[in-house]
């Protein structure tokens, strides 16, 4: 009976012992593990986003400069409406007339802002970083110009043939029995909010 009743004791021993000591224990375990495993992916996702960004920049050192100054003037990074009017000038002026009244809007917020850009946060993903997603944004241009038909058709050629993109959005024609034309243009051009 020693010997059984030393089991039994043992036995109902290793349980209390279970339940009071050891089963907190281990979900303590379970919660440090699970946190360990966040860590783990947050790791592996920023070892893969140090890989995308060691590409892009091997793809980017292989873009000439010409390439890289043709491509910001396609599409800006900043706006810069004083350059814009000085290139819609000086694609007029080689054709030999004028841009009047010239207006380059943003577009603005309710509180008469330009808007920012969104901001992604995935912290499952890289951890608590945070990054700035680019925004592709517009600047309405408009202006009137006084010209002849063919030479006011060429001009819009060259405006299409420009580096920057630019999308005509109006056009009006007042018609004068000279010949020459009064043609009102607003256009919409493109600049990428970093």
């Amino acid at each position: 009976m020693n010997r059984n009743s030393t089991a039994v004791i043992l036995v109902i021993l290793s349980i209390g012992i279970y339940f009071t000591f050891t089963s907190g224990q281990l979900a303590q375990a379970r919660a440090i593990k699970a946190v360990n495993d966040e860590y783990s992916k947050a790791i592996d996702n920023a070892i893969a986003l140090i890989r995308v960004r060691d590409n892009l920049l091997a793809q980017y050192k292989e873009v000439s400069e010409i390439d890289r100054i043709n491509l910001d003037k396609m599409i800006p990074s900043t706006v810069d409406n004083i350059r814009l009017v000085i290139d819609l000038k000086d694609i007029a002026a080689k054709h030999g007339f004028a841009l009047k009244n010239i207006k380059a809007t943003a577009p603005v917020t309710q509180q008469g802002t330009v808007p920012s850009a969104p901001r992604i946060v995935n912290t499952s993903q890289i951890g608590a970083s945070d990054i700035t997603a680019p925004v592709l944004d517009t600047v309405t241009v408009s202006f009137t110009v006084t010209a002849p038909y063919l030479e006011f058709i060429s001009f819009l050629q060259d405006l299409e043939s420009n580096l920057r993109i630019m999308d005509i959005t109006r056009l009006s024609l007042k018609t004068q029995d000279t010949g020459v034309y009064e043609f009102g243009v607003e256009l919409k051009t493109y600049w990428l909010r970093q």
